[in-house]
């Protein structure tokens, strides 16, 4: 248990904690907004208020050196779904954003409903580029979204024909008003013959490594969608267009074909396909060597796994030309884009031209189990942006099974000495926001290196914003730290990797006194590898075994949990204390684990540098 004591130091620029609460209040009985401080993010992106959920439109725009991104089902008036518009905010540096339009009421409303029938009833998500629809860079914004005209729409009931059709919408002045296409909807109709569980989210993009896998003798541009086929299992719809009229998409067929439910392997290590994909996406990433590797990821709906409804998934995979001009995607290794339950989903990404890398973003959503919400006064933020990329360990030691058993990494044939060289789908928040958030911190700690026998706190660390980086050695045992813990232990969250079980979890049990809040643990699997060290000519064989090197980022509610470049696991925490702020380690009694290198940047201030602190919406009806 973490050792009780009095924190002396108070994050000094902390957000107002909001009305006085404890553990028997009420929560539902609260005003509106009451609460809208007490949890809420400084350093993530997050709506100004209300309702939000999908990222989308995210790009660079290289003629006015700006990023943009959107999000989905805005919904300033409302804690809940609804209105299904898009928001809008941009940036010079992915880490300080401005509202287009700016904050207030309806004002940040980019892309919203009608007043045609085909997207009367919803905005739903889409992908964006700094292009027209002749392909070409001119100043133009071009918006691929799922134009909805009937709900509601759900994998698991039954799908109202001609619900969900593709349009555009374009911007001429750098995304400040947009214009629908005229000739809106493009794309009418799902493939011929689909018993369809839904179709949207088109995620499209130029590709010239698909241009030549499919011997294309022009450049093409790509997209994919989500969908299903009822009762069959779930599907990634392929299409092309002509890189000079974007307007006319021809369906090739579907990536793969994966049954109802189905899963790649162990279903704790990759995951499970459910019953229909949404917000799946599609693109080659290069290695190091230079060679391309091909990746799908998508959103899975109806799993069945305990905390997982859906899976935010990736797939690596072999590609090949079918005979009918379409792609084969055969996966090599799947796994979970982030592992959390109120876990990073909807993930989308996109070419970062400037920085010559794939961004990706994703939302993550409440665990409040709808208790208290209206009293916050808001539901969801994004997580960090994340770079997406091949990730490599070279002489890994491992046995012909575990070298070839389906599971999240493909293991290449052994090399001379017996060792593998082992590729997953890196993943790692983008260094140069982590650079500039540290900065902004009001005090950075750094830690002696030390062995730890026993719980510790760390004495003058007190945050709810905060960033902790460290490395773990010699873990034979749990071992981690906790956050936003109490003076007397009454609140904490513990952070650990337990080796025993090759698994980072996020123990939840403690984190809040408000027992309506979901409180089950965060769990998801890492395996650290055995590396081998002997030279060349070496006849010994001497391993060791990797460290466990993790960033965590704790802002508000929002906790991000990322280790070793290729594990991510997002969730939340809802301390009802205004003094659950500490720091500390966690080692299982009786235990030792070595810790080095351990820093925290606490403090870490706002990144909406024109919005107040408060930004409710005195108008909600919530």
């Amino acid at each position: 248990m973490f050792r009780s004591s009095i924190f002396l130091t108070l994050l000094a620029g902390s957000l107002a904690a909001g009305l006085d609460i404890t553990a028997t209040t009420n929560l539902t009985e609260l005003p509106v907004n009451s609460l809208f401080t007490k949890w809420r993010t400084t350093y993530h992106f997050t709506a100004p208020q209300g309702w939000l959920n999908d990222p989308c439109g995210a790009m660079y725009d290289p003629t006015r050196d700006v990023y943009h991104l959107m999000y989905q089902q805005w919904n300033p008036n409302d804690v809940q779904w609804g209105n299904i518009s898009w928001g809008h905010a941009v940036s010079r540096d992915l880490v300080d954003w401005v509202d287009v339009g700016g904050w207030k009421g309806d004002a940040a409303a980019a892309l919203v409903t009608g007043p045609e029938a085909y997207d009367s009833k919803g905005i739903f998500s889409g992908t964006g580029h700094a292009i027209n629809l002749q392909g070409e860079v001119d100043g133009t914004l071009a918006l691929l979204y799922t134009s909805v005209s009937a709900l509601p729409t759900a994998w698991n009931i039954p799908y109202i024909p001609n619900t969900e059709s593709q349009s555009f919408a374009l911007s001429h002045d750098g995304g400040k008003t947009w214009g629908k296409h005229p000739g809106n909807p493009i794309i009418v109709d799902p493939p011929s013959g689909w018993n369809i569980t839904g179709w949207r989210d088109p995620f499209y993009l130029p590709w010239p490594e698909m241009d030549k896998v499919l011997n294309k003798p022009e450049p093409h541009w790509y997209m994919v969608m989500g969908s299903g086929i009822r009762g069959v299992g779930p599907r990634i719809p392929f299409y092309s267009a002509p890189a000079s009229n974007l307007t006319q998409w021809t369906f090739l067929g579907a990536l793969w074909e994966p049954k109802d439910n189905e899963t790649f392997g162990n279903v704790l290590e990759t995951g499970s396909y459910g019953f229909n994909f949404e917000v799946s996406g599609f693109f080659s990433l290069k290695d190091e060597q230079g060679n391309d590797h091909f990746y799908a990821t998508m959103g899975a709906e109806g799993g069945g796994v305990p905390g997982h409804g859906r899976w935010a998934l990736w797939a690596e995979g072999e590609v090949s030309r079918c005979a009918n001009g379409s792609a084969q995607f055969d996966p090599v290794a799947v796994g979970a884009a982030d592992w959390g339950n109120a876990f990073l989903y909807a993930i989308t990404s996109f070419d970062d031209t400037k920085k010559g890398r794939r961004v990706s973003w994703g939302w993550s959503q409440e665990d409040m189990n709808n208790y208290g919400v209206n009293a916050q006064g808001f539901q969801g933020a994004m997580g960090l942006p994340r770079e997406v990329f091949v990730h490599k360990t070279y002489n890994v030691v491992a046995d012909n099974q575990t070298a070839t058993i389906p599971t999240n990494a493909k293991y290449s044939a052994p090399g001379p000495d017996g060792t593998y060289t082992v590729t997953s789908l890196g993943v790692k928040p983008l260094p140069d926001v982590v650079r500039r958030l540290r900065r902004r911190a009001e005090k950075k700690h750094e830690i002696e290196d030390k062995k730890y026998t026993c719980p510790e706190q760390l004495e003058g660390i007190s945050s709810a914003h905060f960033e902790l980086s460290a490395t773990i050695r010699d873990a034979h045992v749990p071992v981690g730290f906790v956050v936003r813990a109490s003076p007397g232990a009454e609140e904490l969250t513990t952070i650990t990797f337990d080796p025993a079980r090759n698994l980072i979890a996020v123990d939840r049990s403690k984190s809040s006194l408000i027992q309506e809040f979901s409180n089950v643990t965060a769990s998801g699997d890492y395996k650290p590898y055995t590396i081998s060290t002997c030279e060349p000519d070496d006849n010994e064989v001497d391993t060791e075994v990797e460290d466990i090197q993790m960033n965590i980022f704790v802002d508000g509610s929002l906790v991000e949990v990322f280790v070793g470049g290729r594990f991510a696991l997002t969730t939340r925490i809802y301390p009802v204390r205004d003094d659950a702020l500490g720091v500390g380690i966690y080692v299982a009694e009786g235990a030792e684990a070595e810790v080095v290198d351990l820093k925290v940047w606490s403090g870490i201030g706002s990144v909406w540098p024109k919005r107040p602190v408060d930004t409710s919406n005195s108008t909600s009806t919530a």
